[in-house]
């Protein structure tokens, strides 16, 4: 036989089936089954190459001939033999670590009712265990609690605290987390009482996760590190890698994506060496998810298509479905969102199937995210209300807090700024009761980005900062990158161009480090910005560029839709419109492919400001109503009033003077309003011109100084513009006076 099936003659000889004594075994159905049964162990040769099912071929075939007789004991010892697997498990629990709960279910189903009552409660356990890893939980509790009836009605305790496990294990599947601890305790008193090293490394295993699941991280790595300690202690190399895999989430949670990467390769590693094909599936779980956080897409994409393809070897419904979760994440932050809502929605139809209360909550809030970014808002909002009632309902405050941030931002992306702020700020005050800085971080900065967006930037940083200040301190690196990005765009839109470019570098820096291409991007963007800004064009090009390879790289097309338009904003400043609307109308091709209404917003401004230049004023104002649609739809304030301005500047070129004037005074009042700096100064110039076409010497020259003393306080190249025209103003009013003389 195969190396891994051990050899069949002293297997007969436990079993009590003789060849020599075959003739005198009655009746001939039941010879027949017994000659079957010594041919299957002694005969079948399985090829050193075949599937692992096949490795062991002839124990599962003589176990159901043992069953056909009704040699019910007989068969249950058989397939309690010892393999020769890196372990030596036993044959029906290495089915287990290959995955293959159908044949588990096979093999426990034929026994349960017809063995003694200890062995009938553990085989209802192992059955329970099979139904539960294929992610049917209500049948799974039906045998474990049938399985706890018997343990106790016979005085065992040990199979009792396995019962008890066993129930928590199914109660933390379905969010059940108060029932799931009580059960996970008791089941840790009684392995503790019974000086069992193996069970009480489970119980603390298992508590370690619930307690991970509730935001408890400190206590959560406490048990997992008791876990890991016994396991190695006793050489159980399963647990072992499960307490790795389990500190690896626990690491991931706190933002340490690195040190979770490690952990979870160790994982990875003691699971292909044991054959626990469950055990790898789950490890690259992990590893997909760390590399996902770093932005490393390429890697966990390769971890995620990995693990989806062992779940379906092994019908793993419940990793199925995690799998299909992280791939439709990396299609979503690659901005393919319509190839992300298929991945999501197969995961929430498996997650439904299999009553995975968890895995409904994470699909739905991830089919939120990728509806929003499409804009369709409502039905972000609807999917977000769901995954929050589901987070209400198991009582999972990480759930909770995370639709409640879900519903946030898009209150925020709808302009619904009082209503982001009361779901953020209730978000902030529950992963601050449990103690979770990594969403502490998250919450700040989406706070952050409202008072941003409301022109309330003093608050906007001091969020920022106080995101930046935890991630340091819990060394979550990206977080940092995060955080200083965010301040360096504030600074920006508060026209402090030295801060701007400060927090870039840094940004730049810090995301080069960490290999976070997609950081580098953004970083390089922000700093062609300040330096367009400053009127630096060349540089501007130069770095707006390598964003621009850095997108193409990726496949991020939302990213290379910004960094386009970016680049058409500098040729226009280098009065190169031709060139502008080139990339300005390959920006807006994208954002509609994308279907991103904010990106679509900003292109259409764009579009409108290089076709002013041309003197295509009738093009310009149809670009800026529609811009300023958008802008009004999703509460865009900022673009508003940018957008309104310069629909302003063209009616003033269409000599449309009553309009010009109603549109730059809502201009001003909303720049006035959000603190838009650069924005306002550019509006009095243009009030200035307004007035200047319109005869009204004395109204333009005071709009022209309000216009320049911003502009010289930011030190921005419209200061000279601004000068230009007051001098010539200045002229003209000095010319007019000779003139009266």
């Amino acid at each position: 036989m195969s190396s891994i099936a051990p050899d069949g003659e002293p297997v007969l000889t436990r079993l009590g089936i003789e060849a020599i004594r075959l003739t005198a075994i009655r009746p001939r159905t039941r010879r027949t089954h017994c000659r079957a049964i010594i041919n299957w162990l002694t005969k079948y040769q399985a090829s050193p190459s075949a599937p692992n099912l096949e490795q062991i071929r002839g124990y599962l075939e003589s176990f159901h001939h043992l069953c056909e007789i009704e040699e019910w004991e007989r068969a249950a010892a058989l397939i309690s033999t010892r393999l020769n697997s890196p372990t030596q498990e036993l044959a029906h629990y290495q089915l287990k670590l290959w995955g293959h709960y159908q044949e588990q279910i096979s093999l426990y189903s034929r026994l349960v009712g017809h063995l003694n009552p200890r062995w009938n409660g553990m085989f209802n356990n192992f059955l329970g265990t099979a139904y539960l890893s294929q992610g049917d939980v209500a049948v799974a509790i039906e045998y474990f609690r049938l399985s706890l009836q018997i343990a106790r009605e016979i005085g065992d305790r040990f199979d009792e605290g396995s019962a008890l496990s066993s129930l928590g294990g199914a109660h933390f599947a379905l969010g059940n987390y108060t029932e799931a601890i009580s059960y996970q305790k008791q089941w840790l008193d009684i392995a503790r009482e019974a000086g069992t090293k193996a069970g009480e490394g489970i119980a603390l295993g298992t508590l370690g996760n619930i307690y991970e699941s509730q935001g408890d991280y400190a206590k959560a790595a406490d048990y997992h590190i008791q876990h890991l300690e016994i396991a190695t202690e006793i050489g159980d190399l399963e647990q072992k890698g499960t307490a790795l895999g389990n500190l690896g989430s626990v690491y991931h949670s706190l933002g340490q994506y690195q040190v979770a990467i490690e952990h979870h390769q160790q994982h990875f590693t003691l699971a292909q060496q044991i054959g626990d094909r469950q055990g790898e599936a789950s490890a690259l779980a992990g590893l997909g998810s760390a590399y996902y956080a770093l932005n490393r897409y390429a890697q966990a994409k390769a971890a995620f298509e990995k693990g989806l393809k062992i779940a379906r070897e092994t019908g793993d419904r419940a990793a199925e479905g995690n799998a299909l979760g992280g791939l439709g994440n990396i299609q979503f932050s690659q901005g393919r969102y319509p190839s992300a809502i298929d991945y999501h929605q197969q995961h929430l139809i498996l997650a439904q199937q299999i009553g995975s209360r968890q895995g409904e909550l994470h699909a739905l809030g991830n089919l939120g995210n990728a509806y929003g970014s499409l804009g369709q808002y409502q039905q972000a909002a609807n999917y977000y209300c769901q995954q929050l009632e589901i987070a209400q309902a198991i009582r999972d405050a990480v759930g909770i807090g995370l639709a409640l941030g879900n519903m946030g931002v898009m209150a925020y992306l709808q302009g619904n700024y009082s209503e982001a702020l009361d779901y953020l700020n209730q978000q902030l005050a529950i992963v601050r009761r449990i103690e979770d800085p990594s969403k502490e971080n998250q919450a700040l900065s989406n706070l952050g980005n409202v008072f941003q967006a409301t022109g309330n930037y003093s608050e906007a940083i001091e969020h920022y900062q106080a995101a930046l200040s935890i991630a340091r301190r819990i060394s979550d690196r990206q977080g940092e990158s995060n955080a200083l990005g965010y301040l360096a765009n504030t600074y920006l839109r508060l026209s402090d161009y030295s801060q701007a470019l400060d927090y870039s570098q840094q940004h730049l820096t810090l995301a080069h480090q960490l290999e976070d291409l997609p950081g580098e991007g953004r970083a390089l963007e922000g700093l062609g910005n300040a330096y367009a800004a400053l009127g630096e064009y060349a540089r501007a090009i130069e770095f707006h560029t390598q964003n621009l390879q850095i997108t193409r790289q990726l496949g991020d097309l939302a990213g290379e839709g910004a960094a386009l338009g970016c680049l058409g904003n500098v040729y226009h400043e280098l009065g190169e419109y031709a060139q502008a609307i080139i990339y300005h109308q390959q920006d807006l091709n994208i954002s509609r492919q994308l279907g991103e209404k904010p990106a679509e917003e900003g292109a259409l401004v764009n579009l409108a400001n290089a076709h002013s230049e041309l003197g295509h004023y009738g093009e310009a104002v149809h670009f800026y109503h529609q811009a300023l649609a958008i802008a009004q739809q999703i509460g865009d304030k900022w673009g508003e009033g940018t957008t309104l301005s310069n629909l302003g500047e063209t009616l003033i070129k269409l000599e449309q003077y009553s309009d010009a004037l109603e549109v730059l005074s809502s201009a001003l009042i909303i720049v006035q309003v959000i603190g838009a700096k650069a924005t306002e100064a550019r509006t009095f110039q243009h009030l200035a011109v307004l007035h200047h076409s319109a005869g009204e010497e004395k109204s333009a020259l005071e709009y022209c100084d309000h216009a320049l003393s911003i502009a010289a306080e930011l030190e921005i190249p419209l200061a000279q513009d601004c000068q230009e025209f007051k001098e010539s103003l200045l002229k003209e009013k000095s010319k007019g006076e000779e003139f009266e003389i």
